[in-house]
């Protein structure tokens, strides 16, 4: 009997559950007031439409309706803006928008229309602005995003019967945005770049010919290591510097922990030859794998500088533990690797792993001077520790040599 009556009363309950309509807490048919605009500014692909929504209680928003590419598009706004945004427009063609204030109950006012003429859209705008430079290996671009807009890149290369084809593409809303394609020979070829946004506007393709200038690996037998005061020399377990070009990527080099000159900044440096001065383009850095990704003494934030000379003796300890010699040596750049995820601490994903395990390709200005001699301040590792390792460093670029 008792089974009987619960069975009845979930069904009451259900039943009645089942029949409850959520409705707004109050419901009228009184329109609101229309809606004032103070003023309509064109943007990229756009526009903002300033407005003042009446005083009263009962408005909850307001919407927009225009036609693009013959559909209608929606757009809507808090009241608690003060302003319309319509974004994501492929062209500059002048729009008419109609525009409401709705309240509550879903009543819309009276209608008020005004017009404007976007302003050049991101995808045409930053093609407009894309150089394309012939670099080591292939070609660098750059480019300007003013308004920061997040555009895809897709890269285009000409194939041995000469039609374009798609190579590459990365996403990118960098204010002055860079990107390089490697790997080719010294044949001049066309080269293509068109972009699209995330409302599907496309641009349409830039050609340029550019000719790559030549590139290859440095020979690595000629390495050696320059000791100059400061550097972190130690050695643990048996693993020197030297194997980091020893082209084994599952050797690693490793310095004493706790040593002096392991404080950070660390320093070490390389030398590529005794008869070797080489225009670098890049250098890639593989960083200690197995159960170190993103974590331990791997290099993090760092610099590295060149020179074709070394300018004072190793026994002027001042000048080479200090800031002088900087005088004399050229800065490359400043390097950060990068986890993509953005995990916090030693955590990572798949993605992460692959990128680390890949090694980090880093730039060298096109601009920047031959270099005998490379050194290297490491101002960070991961675990912000007084040591470093690393498995291997390969350096690219024309040491003018036939090998």
């Amino acid at each position: 009997m008792r089974t009987n009556y619960f069975i009845l009363l979930c069904t009451i309950l259900i039943t009645g559950c089942a029949e409850s309509k959520f409705e707004p807490v109050r419901t009228d048919k009184t329109p609101p007031s229309s809606l004032n605009i103070t003023s309509v500014e064109s943007i990229p692909g756009g526009a903002k439409i300033y407005f003042r929504p009446p005083n009263e209680t009962d408005i909850s928003y307001v919407r927009g309706e225009f036609m693009s590419n013959g559909e209608k598009r929606v757009v809507r706004s808090s009241i608690y803006n003060n302003f319309l945004l319509v974004e994501g427009l492929g062209n500059t063609n002048p729009v008419e928008i109609t525009l409401y204030i709705v309240d509550h109950s879903e009543n819309a006012s009276e209608p008020v229309v005004r017009s404007f003429t976007p302003q050049t859209p991101p995808v045409y705008s930053v093609l407009s602005s894309i150089e394309v430079l012939p670099d080591f290996g292939g070609i660098t671009t750059l480019w300007e995003n003013p308004t920061q807009t997040e555009l895809r890149f897709s890269f285009m290369v000409e194939d041995s019967l000469g039609v374009l084809q798609d190579y590459e593409m990365t996403f990118n809303n960098e204010l002055a945005g860079k990107y390089s394609l490697r790997g080719f020979d010294t044949q001049e070829r066309r080269w293509g770049i068109y972009l699209r946004d995330k409302w599907g506007n496309m641009s349409d393709t830039l050609v340029a010919s550019a000719t790559p200038f030549f590139e290859e690996m440095l020979n690595k037998k000629k390495f050696f290591e320059v000791a100059l005061p400061g550097d972190n020399t130690s050695v643990r377990s048996g693993r020197p510097l030297s194997n980091t070009w020893d082209g084994n990527i599952d050797v690693i080099w490793h310095t004493e922990p706790g040593v002096p000159e392991g404080t950070p900044p660390q320093k070490f440096t390389i030398c590529f030859g005794t008869d070797v001065e080489a225009k670098m383009s890049r250098f890639i850095m593989y960083p200690r794998r197995e159960s170190y990704y993103y974590g331990q003494h791997n290099p993090r934030y760092f610099q590295v500088w060149g020179t074709t000379e070394l300018k004072e003796e190793k026994a002027n300890q001042d000048y080479w533990k200090g800031e002088d010699w900087k005088n004399d040596w050229e800065l490359l750049g400043d390097y950060e690797i990068v986890k993509p995820s953005g995990l916090p601490g030693s955590q990572y994903n798949e993605l992460d792993k692959a990128v680390w395990d890949a090694g980090f390709d880093f730039p060298v200005p096109l601009e920047a001077n031959k270099i005998k001699y490379v050194r290297f301040i490491v101002f960070a590792t991961w675990a912000n520790s007084a040591a470093l390792h690393i498995n291997e460093l390969s350096f690219y670029g024309d040491d003018f040599i036939d090998n």
